[in-house]
């Protein structure tokens, strides 16, 4: 073997140990490029399982907060309800007993109203007028004269309006005098009376006769 040859395949073996260390080290290096990509990959789903784990439960937090609200707000409205209805009766019951009080305050009146004595017997006062200015007589049923003559007809006779008909209403001979007829529904009594007005005080009967 020359000289020249000898060098030729020392210099290949150098070249292939220099290329065999340059690959081993690029191994190397992918090996440890790998295994830090791989650590830290680990490191970052750890960190962020606690992450999800507050999220969790800041989640549940928050839900049970609103649902609590829910209740709150729940048992407001059904307060507020209670009240209302309870309002709703008061207001009722004030109602009713309003109006027990106002029949019981006309009733009152028309007792008040009432003039003292009637009967066929009498004394009679006048029953009072609910008409003002000059009095004119009227014989047209359910006029306001009408009603007050019919009104001092039952209580000249004493019987109750209800059970009362009336046979026959008209002049008694004057401007200011009327004359009635009127006959008992209960035991079938006829009478026969004379009202004279009065002004501001109404119709007063002043003779009863049963016929």
């Amino acid at each position: 073997m020359s000289r020249k040859q000898y060098r030729s395949r020392f210099e290949k073996r150098k070249q292939n140990r220099t290329l065999n260390i340059a690959i081993g080290v690029v191994i190397l290096l992918i090996i440890i490029v790998g295994a830090n990509i791989f650590m830290n990959g680990g490191s970052s789903q750890t960190s962020s399982s606690p992450a999800h784990g507050n999220q969790d439960k800041k989640n549940h937090s928050s839900s049970s907060k609103t649902d609590t609200k829910k209740k709150d707000d729940s048992i407001v409205v059904d307060e507020d309800k209670n009240k209302d209805s309870s309002g709703t009766d008061q207001n009722s019951s004030s109602q009713k007993d309003d109006s027990e009080d106002k029949n019981k305050d006309d009733a009152a009146k028309k007792e008040t109203d009432k003039p003292e004595g009637g009967g066929p017997d009498g004394p009679w006062d006048p029953v009072g007028t609910s008409q003002t200015g000059a009095h004119t007589k009227s014989y047209d049923k359910g006029t306001p004269d009408w009603n007050e003559q019919t009104k001092a007809l039952s209580y000249a006779t004493g019987i109750p309006e209800d059970q009362m008909t009336l046979l026959w209403l008209g002049n008694g001979g004057a401007p200011d005098k009327s004359v009635g007829r009127v006959l008992s529904k209960k035991d079938g009594s006829r009478y026969e009376v004379q009202l004279q007005w009065e002004d501001g005080k109404g119709w007063k009967p002043t003779s009863v006769t049963k016929n």
